[in-house]
């Protein structure tokens, strides 16, 4: 079962990178096929063997399924979205931090020139390294490097008030490192509830086509794997906070830079 669940993660990760409308597209694929190829095999399954409407049946089990499935992926989609807000405002914070500590050493004039190469070197790391998963560990080390230059810094400062309050910031910064790190390629959505959540849907079509004998029942499986098709794809794009076209914006590191000095 672990293999199956470390499958489910992988497939979502490389969905959040493909973008909105190519994973919409992947996402409809096993929606298609139930509303049109396996439908048209139920149907002929039913005619033949007769099977009749119930039609008290079929509104106890459609709600049944509508209430558990919507609840199920508001749940989803409502995790998915704080976690993408949380990842902006901790990164937004983590910018902050860096201008404070920036801010306690302009003071020093021995010791700005060196934070400030320091500071620098640690956003451009984090800005071109740590949001890609292939470059990521190489650059988790550098940014280390640069926070123990910052630290071994803001440690020689002569100003007691001054060096604790840098001290205090850098250990913020370290924090809010540390929890964006966290999120970025990590989900807070177990890989089981993704597999819940596609189940109970393709269960809701799957009552449609059985208790919908109409040729109308094609529009109504359409229609509803649109729609799950679009929830979903929502979610999975929210999923990675830093990948797709919904990605949070890490503008506030680019304005650091182009507040210093390059080194």
């Amino acid at each position: 079962m672990r293999q199956v669940f470390e499958t489910v993660t992988e497939v979502s990760l490389w969905l959040a990178s493909q973008g909105f409308f190519a994973t919409l597209l992947l996402v409809l694929i096993p929606y298609a096929l139930i509303s049109f190829p396996i439908q048209y095999w139920i149907r002929k399954l039913l005619k033949k063997y007769e099977f009749e409407n119930n039609d008290f049946a079929y509104p106890m089990v459609a709600g049944i399924l509508n209430g558990v499935t919507g609840l199920t992926i508001a749940f989803v989609v409502v995790t998915l979205w704080n976690h993408h807000r949380e990842q902006d405002a901790i990164l937004k914070k983590e910018a902050q931090a860096i201008e404070n500590i920036h801010m306690d050493l302009r003071h020093d004039a021995g010791k700005m020139r060196e934070a400030e190469r320091a500071l620098v070197l640690y956003v451009q790391t984090v800005a071109t390294m740590e949001f890609n998963e292939s470059t990521r560990q190489a650059g988790s080390e550098d940014a280390v490097k640069f926070l123990d230059e910052i630290y071994k810094i803001c440690l020689s400062v002569k100003d007691p008030l001054v060096r604790a309050h840098a001290m205090s910031e850098l250990a913020n910064l370290s924090g809010f490192r540390h929890q964006r790190l966290s999120g970025t390629f990590h989900s807070p959505i177990h890989p089981a509830l993704w597999l819940t959540v596609v189940m109970l849907t393709m269960l809701t079509i799957l009552n449609v086509i059985m208790f919908n004998s109409k040729k109308s029942g094609y529009i109504s499986a359409t229609i509803g794997s649109l729609a799950y098709a679009l929830i979903l794809t929502l979610a999975n794009q929210l999923e990675y906070p830093y990948l797709g076209p919904l990605s949070v914006s890490i503008d506030p590191l680019y304005l650091l830079l182009q507040r210093y000095d390059n080194p």
